[in-house]
């Protein structure tokens, strides 16, 4: 038996409407999708498949029809509610054209603005706020301070108690303040070339005035100090931090700005970073404990590694830069002596960086934990070496020495996570 469909007898409405009654709590207009049903006195039509069924291969007619056309697939409800919804809103329209107002509204139709409740101002400027001080790039700083103050304790495990962790954590504050105000300063005169490198920092998204800005730079200086003076440091203490926040107004102030000098920015970061940030802290926390402070073999190693380290930090973060800098006639390292060669340089120093320990661990085996040093700074000397290969391969590109100098911002923090075990 042949059955042919043509379009004409599928011509139904795609909707139908209910019969209801008015209610005085809820009056809408129900639409139903409906699927069209086939019937065996359907006249032929040569644009529309034909469906051939054959009674004598079954004892059931099974309808022969393209997969999906009708039956169940997996377009089929997503449509079929699309569909639904497209004539809710055809009948809404319609109804509120006729003058009905039994028409339900969503929200959204709406369109009202409701005004912002001091909660969300104020969640909003604390959230500008912590943009403006970037935490996530202090996380050096603060390892490299919770690390130190741990060393102390390492070596002196009879004046450990827990309340010395919540003595310590207003000094960690305050390096937090130290911190926050060089990144303050140096966005605050770095916004118009940030407008250009980092728009999406509060000063250049117009987020944050500059007005406020400089509120929150003295805000850190004032609530640092305080911290310090509620703490009962010591002069050594305060000058040591006053020179640190000193130098970082010079790195990035008018009219010095030592972050435009390439020879000032080798000196000055190393410097903050290497050794005052270094010798503050392990001076601090020995003070605070009662115990004096001197020059042991241990602090001489870290001061000298990480000021060493910041030094290869300093001329390799503008290999990435080189063909800017060389095209905008910016004189850096990289740009002045050619990238590869101060990749070599940098590669040189760090391997100096972690062999000198080891020597220094033959020479004095009761001052370092030798079975941690040894093997600790041979497999990231091998490391190193083996992510400077891969820059190399691929021709100190952007990509590659980008990724180059993160790894040394991951080596250094290995190595102050390793240092109260040293």
């Amino acid at each position: 038996m042949d059955l042919s469909i043509s379009h004409s007898s599928l011509r139904l409405p795609a909707t139908i409407r209910r019969p209801f009654k008015a209610s005085s709590k809820d009056s809408r207009l129900f639409l139903s999708p409906i699927k069209p049903r086939i019937t065996q006195d359907i006249k032929s039509s040569s644009n529309f498949p034909t469906a051939t069924c054959s009674s004598s291969s079954s004892t059931t007619n099974k309808l022969t029809l393209p997969p999906g056309l009708y039956g169940e697939s997996m377009f089929s409800k997503p449509l079929l509610f699309g569909q639904h919804d497209r004539n809710s809103v055809r009948a809404s329209a319609q109804a509120q054209a006729e003058g009905s107002d039994s028409v339900p509204l969503a929200n959204s139709q709406v369109g009202l603005s409701v005004p912002d409740s001091v909660f969300a101002k104020v969640t909003r400027f604390l959230y500008t706020c912590y943009k403006f001080a970037r935490p996530y790039a202090m996380r050096q700083s603060i390892i490299s301070t919770v690390c130190l103050y741990a060393r102390v304790l390492v070596e002196n495990p009879q004046l450990f108690k827990w309340s010395l962790l919540l003595k310590a954590f207003p000094g960690l504050i305050a390096v937090f303040l130290a911190y926050t105000y060089y990144n303050g300063t140096n966005q605050i005169f770095d916004i118009d070339i940030d407008k250009v490198n980092k728009p999406y920092l509060p000063l250049p998204a117009g987020e944050l005035t500059l007005k406020q800005a400089w509120y929150l730079v003295i805000f850190d200086i004032v609530a640092g100090l305080s911290i310090l003076r509620l703490m009962n440091a010591d002069k050594i203490t305060t000058i040591l931090y006053c020179l640190g926040l000193f130098f970082c107004t010079l790195y990035s102030a008018p009219p010095f700005r030592f972050k435009g000098s390439s020879l000032a920015t080798v000196i000055v970061i190393p410097l903050i970073t290497g050794v005052i940030q270094n010798i503050g802290i392990l001076y601090t926390s020995q003070v605070s404990l009662g115990l004096p402070f001197w020059w042991s073999p241990p602090v001489v190693f870290i001061t000298a590694f990480s000021t060493l380290f910041f030094v290869i930090i300093s001329i390799t973060k503008d290999i990435p830069d080189v063909e800017g800098d060389l095209k905008h006639n910016i004189r850096t390292f990289a740009a002045m002596f050619g990238a590869k060669n101060i990749a070599v340089a940098a590669m040189g120093l760090l391997l100096i960086n972690y062999l000198a320990p080891i020597a220094a661990a033959f020479y004095l085996p009761q001052a370092f934990n030798l079975k941690v040093l040894l093997p600790s700074h041979l497999i990231m000397s091998v490391w190193s070496i083996f992510e400077w290969r891969k820059m190399v391969k691929e021709n100190y590109n952007q990509e590659s020495s980008t990724n180059f100098f993160q790894f040394l911002w991951t080596l250094l923090m290995i190595e102050f996570l390793l240092f109260p075990f040293i």
